[in-house]
């Protein structure tokens, strides 16, 4: 056995100690928000994950990569002034995720536009969305769905290209002829 010293601590490290071998080994372990998942485990997966759903659809690829996506409003008839404008790379899977949190599962996605670039679309319809709104809380603001819409219909100012899709929910009151901007 080949003894090494630690480069920090100067104590003996041993070949199962080495920075390669504890990497190693680290790399072929699976964590789940901070603890350690045994192999036995189900959906073992090595890595480290906030959520079983994180590892079960992480690939190649982290999701933070992926440009493409929708800008969405959700809306909730508990907060009936007040709209949601987010991102996500598939607004009926945010709009699911919601639901979870609501036991009337009445979270309501009105419309979703795609974009090449939904972080820079999301950030341009805050802006948008702040200089016509009463009051805002983060992604919410107190809106009309239409004004929403007509936000997110218009985003297309900065160049980025953009193929409007609208959620079934939108009703045909809510189509605009006008611009707001």
């Amino acid at each position: 056995m080949i003894e090494q010293k630690n480069t920090t601590t100067g104590k003996p490290m041993y070949y199962k100690d080495s920075r390669a071998a504890v990497k190693k080994r680290n790399d072929a372990q699976m964590y789940v928000n901070g603890e350690y998942i045994p192999k036995s485990h189900p959906l073992y997966k090595p890595g480290n994950y906030k959520t079983f759903n994180d590892a079960a659809f992480r690939g190649t690829y982290k999701l933070d990569d992926i440009k493409e996506g929708y800008v969405y409003v959700i809306t909730n008839p508990a907060w009936p002034e007040w709209v949601k404008i987010g991102m996500a790379i598939d607004a009926r899977d945010r709009q699911n995720g919601y639901q979870t949190s609501s036991p009337f599962r009445d979270y309501t996605l009105e419309h979703r536009v795609y974009s090449n670039d939904r972080r820079l679309s999301e950030r341009e319809a805050h802006v948008k969305a702040s200089m016509i709104s009463d009051s805002r809380r983060g992604e919410w603001f107190i809106l009309s769905v239409k004004e929403a819409t007509q936000i997110l219909d218009n985003l297309n100012e900065h160049g980025h290209t953009r193929a409007t899709k609208k959620a079934n929910t939108h009703k045909k009151e809510d189509n605009l002829q006008g611009s707001l901007f």
